[in-house]
């Protein structure tokens, strides 16, 4: 039976979150955030919210189920790597509203329900040279003054992956160019992934860049009316922010244990704005949600894991740029320019004091990538680090080095130098010598005179890793053996995986530079300039009918000579006097262009039929043949998403094979939003046949197939298992499991996604065999169907289909992952007959889930409080309602057939073609549903107690009775 309506649980929320408290959750939130939020966001916690459908599961306006901040129900969780984090379109990270939301704040490994991560809140501040106001002069956008830009369903949050169509990266994906540059230059990924035209083209989302094998994108403004007119501590003045938000993760084992964010900050006010600042207030929290008071044990390691590592560079890396000539001081000509490179690794780390008995294994870490640089040091920072920082247990006051908690506060930290050395550039405060529940503020910048429309640019990464507390307390004595060659860094990162998983993810970052490619020879030096040379990497441009500009670096100034500045090209400058940081072939005259985030991964994942974005009662495209609920079944189907995606790097069509993963008797250990590592297992390995057109051979007999030895043949006459040498008959485009010889081929009568023309959907690439350019076709959901009859009507099950391909370490996957929303449950068919029954009948409701003998039950969350259910089986076709008695006849509880059975996890579904569907499914599901749940709870919203309980049937096939038994 639906938990709540709609409106019902956005009301609850303000009582909910009051109870955080009194739950034991309050590291998760803390009151001064909770109240906050209720009070800034009055739309969402009124009593005049409408309800969101209409009896008929219609959109009734002005409901605006798309628009509402993202962290209600199942939100945007990033699941592809190692850490499971939750992104927000709030200006935070994380799933600090535990009594609203089941969702993993940054669970590590997988939805395991040990928690690294409380909450991480985005914040900028600023000087607005033009306020009258002294009051308005430095402020701070922070929290809840982040808004979606508007209530209209299409800002929202939006997904992608490396590969997608429309989301190549550094490719321009739709031909355009800039008519204002001259010559026209190539428009690379400029039109964001947030539902809106951003280049004025009359497209949308047609061209940007699309990161990792799962991205989260959103857009989000500091001055939208609903953040103006919301009041709190003080009264919020908005700047006229907006800020790109990205969050990506990636598949790549080497890379699976931290996410980025990256923040694209516009000046959107109309004027300058002068030493803006960004900030984030960040609660990391180790350990299991299963323990009380989990986040109160904890150290914080402010300087783990910073410092510079120096690494050397492969040969035919181009960053070694030999052979050279002309450079000061001499090098010889068959020696590397630059050999070696420095990395500079920065962040904080909280750990667990005694790892929870073995269950809290690892440890959390905040990174700053890098942000927006000026090697003149005129608008932003030379180089890449933390302007202020601090750490400190939670209610420490902002004097004695805590929280602050209002504007002239947060500015005054931001723009200060606490706890940073300003020689390196890193943090030095010493860790806290009592174990709490601790957090930390950090801030970068300042940025100066950021023009109106222009940005700045902000990349983190949130990083969890296998620690231990009393070894990663030894890091800074470890890192000064290290500097001074009494460590090897080998040595120094075998000790310690925290900061080998930081400097993995630095590099990843700092990608690598490689030759211009059609369309970029405007980014590289050499590409248009006259005077290409070694570490020239920084591009100066004259603005139309400019004269007379001139410019030098410090090799110009050694000549004694400037270089003109014309606004028909590029003239690159090395600002920073560093021949590494711009690379240049002195052979070719060329320089090379650099390419962040330069990773390999495996394709995405295809679409399933059992994720709750599809598997939905109202679904219009889900056919009958795509139900994945039947009778003592579960059918499960996919697209050909993994074999249409090219390799983002080489544009190969590398896919090779995919993997069917199961998972069963989860039971929700508390805290987890899905199925653990442990919960999942292979069903099998189907690789692609595409060598030719069939493995066929004919002889003088006739047609042959090549005999195969089938480790786990399954015989159809037996069903019995065991080897066997058996034809193993193929055609292109077939998959097959070589261990158990089963064999999936597409389903060929299902039409191709088809676009706004009516054509095929198609995607460009390069055939990995012949090397030449060639297309392939995009089919839905339903061209692979895998029948699984190993399930139990009324039990939860979760489905992971993983794709990989053959890659230059070889052949590599996805990582199998679902969430709470995602689960699938066979239910029994309908019947004519008067045999409608209740499973289990009687019901045994032990508070110690293990011994209840409904093996169904779930522990007890947010959303679904009793965690248990009894079923009404053999329910007849068509509409019907199940009314529940006590035997002296009171009305206990009603059921109807059109009821929604998983509301409480479940959100609105918004379709590629925009129109909204209610996201659940209802308790008939699909006309051959004959099964219906009860969670026990009656109509007034209490657990029913131990009794006989009788139960009428009406439907247009008659009437039925029956009765059951509750025992507590």
């Amino acid at each position: 039976m639906r938990l709540w309506t709609k409106t019902a649980r956005l009301l609850a929320v303000g009582s909910a979150l009051a109870l955080v408290f009194a739950t034991g959750a309050e590291a998760r939130i803390d009151q001064e955030m909770t109240d906050e939020f209720i009070r800034s966001h009055p739309e969402y916690f009124s009593a005049s919210q409408p309800e969101q459908f209409s009896a008929e599961g219609v959109i009734k306006p002005p409901a605006r189920p798309a628009a509402i901040p993202d962290i209600f129900g199942p939100g945007a969780v990033l699941t592809v790597g190692n850490v499971y984090m939750k992104v927000t379109n709030l200006g935070l990270f994380g799933n600090p509203f535990v009594t609203v939301s089941n969702d993993a704040s940054a669970q590590w490994p997988g939805a395991s329900g040990v928690e690294y991560l409380a909450f991480a809140l985005f914040s900028v501040g600023a000087v607005n040279p033009v306020a009258t106001e002294p009051n308005a002069v430095r402020r701070v956008s922070y929290f809840s003054e982040w808004r979606p830009p508007s209530l209209e369903p299409e800002d929202r949050m939006y997904e992608a992956y490396e590969g997608i169509v429309n989301g190549a990266r550094l490719f321009n994906d739709d031909g355009d160019r800039d008519p204002a540059t001259n010559p026209p230059l190539s428009l690379i990924d400029e039109d964001f992934l947030d539902g809106h035209d951003n280049d004025g083209d009359g497209r949308i989302d047609e061209d940007y860049a699309a990161l990792g094998q799962q991205m989260i994108t959103c857009a989000i403004r500091d001055d939208t009316p609903q953040a103006v007119n919301s009041v709190f501590n003080e009264k919020h003045i908005p700047f006229g922010l907006e800020v790109h938000q990205q969050a990506f993760a990636f598949a790549n084992t080497r890379l699976a244990n931290f996410n980025a964010v990256e923040y694209t900050i516009y000046n959107r006010s109309g004027h300058d704005l002068d030493s803006l600042t960004v900030g984030f207030r960040v609660d990391m929290d180790c350990g299991p949600l299963a323990l009380t008071n989990y986040f109160n044990d904890d150290f914080d390691l402010s300087m783990v894991p910073s410092g510079e590592f120096v690494i050397a560079l492969n040969e035919g890396d181009p960053r070694r740029q030999y052979p050279h000539f002309d450079v000061s001081p001499p090098v010889p000509a068959d020696s590397a320019l630059c050999p070696r490179v420095t990395y500079r690794v920065q962040g904080f780390t909280v750990a667990d004091d005694n790892s929870d008995q073995g269950r809290t294994t690892g440890a959390a870490t905040f990174l700053l990538l890098g942000h927006t640089t000026d090697p003149l040091a005129t608008n932003a920072p030379t180089r890449v680090q933390f302007k202020a920082f601090r750490s400190y247990v939670a209610g420490t006051p902002y004097d004695e080095g805590g929280n602050p908690t209002i504007d002239q506060q947060r500015f005054e930290f931001m723009t200060g130098g606490d706890n940073v050395d300003q020689s390196t550039g890193l943090i030095n405060q010493e860790p806290g010598q009592l174990i709490g529940d601790y957090q930390a503020w950090a801030s970068v910048g300042p940025f100066r005179n950021v023009p109106n429309n222009g940005s700045i640019q902000v990349s983190i990464a949130y990083a969890v890793q296998r620690a231990e507390y009393l070894t990663l307390a030894t890091y800074p004595t470890d890192y000064l053996l290290y500097q001074n060659g009494l460590l090897s860094g080998p040595d120094l990162l075998d000790k310690h995986p925290v900061v080998d998983n930081a400097l993995t993810a630095q590099i990843a970052y700092e990608g690598v530079y490689e030759p211009p490619r059609e369309g970029l020879e405007h980014l590289v030096p050499g590409g248009s300039s006259s005077f290409p040379f070694h570490g020239r990497e920084t591009p100066l441009r004259a603005r139309p009918n400019q004269l007379g500009v001139t410019g030098a670096d410090c090799h110009d100034e050694s000549e004694g000579a400037f270089r003109p500045i014309t606004e028909f090209e590029f003239t690159w400058f090395d600002f920073d006097c560093d021949y590494c940081t711009g690379v240049y072939d002195s052979q070719t005259g060329r320089g090379y262009f650099l390419k962040r985030w330069n990773t390999e991964s495996p394709p995405p994942s295809p679409a399933i039929n059992v994720g709750s974005t599809f598997n939905f009662s109202d679904n219009p495209e889900r056919t009958p043949i795509l139900i994945a609920a039947g009778d003592n079944q579960v059918m499960l189907a996919w697209d050909n998403l993994s074999e249409i995606t090219p390799d983002p790097e080489r544009r190969e069509f590398d896919f090779r094979s995919y993997r069917i993963w199961k998972a069963a008797n989860w039971q929700r250990p508390i805290g987890s939003s899905g199925p653990t590592d442990d919960n999942w297992a292979l069903l099998g390995e189907f690789r692609l046949f595409d060598h030719a057109d069939s493995n066929f051979t004919v002889a003088d007999t006739g047609a042959a197939c090549p005999m195969i030895q089938v480790p786990e043949y399954l015989d159809p006459v037996t069903n019995t298992r065991g080897p066997r040498v058996v034809p193993i008959c193929l055609v292109r485009g077939d998959l097959w499991n070589r261990q158990s010889g089963e064999i999936l081929r597409p389903d060929r009568t299902i039409d191709c996604v088809r676009d706004t023309l009516g054509e095929c959907k198609r995607e460009n690439g390069i055939d990995p065999v012949t090397r030449l350019a060639t297309t392939r076709t995009q089919y839905p959901i339903g061209r692979y169907r895998y029948l699984d009859r190993e399930v139990k009507n009324g039990f939860t099950y979760f489905y992971s289909v993983t794709a990989g391909d053959s890659g230059r370490a070889g052949e590599s996957f996805g990582r199998r992952a679902a969430q709470e929303a995602d689960a699938v449950v066979p239910q029994s068919s309908t019947s004519s007959g008067k045999n409608v029954w209740v499973v289990p009948n009687p019901y045994r409701g032990f508070r110690n889930i293990a011994e209840r003998p409904s093996a169904w039950d779930l522990t007890p969350n947010a959303s679904d409080p009793t965690g248990t259910h009894v079923d009404f089986f053999g329910l007849p076709a068509g509409n019907w309602t199940i009314r529940i008695f006590t035997v002296s006849g009171d009305l206990v509880q009603e059921l109807h057939s059109t009821d929604p059975v998983n509301d409480s996890v479940r959100g609105p579904i918004t379709l590629d073609d925009g129109r909204v569907f209610p996201g659940f499914n209802r308790q008939q599901d699909q006309a051959n549903d004959g099964q219906a749940r009860w969670n026990l709870i009656s109509r007034n919203g209490q657990d029913v107690v131990s009794g006989i309980y009788l139960f009428v049937v009406e439907s247009t096939q008659g009437q039925q009775r029956g009765k059951f038994v509750i025992i507590r």
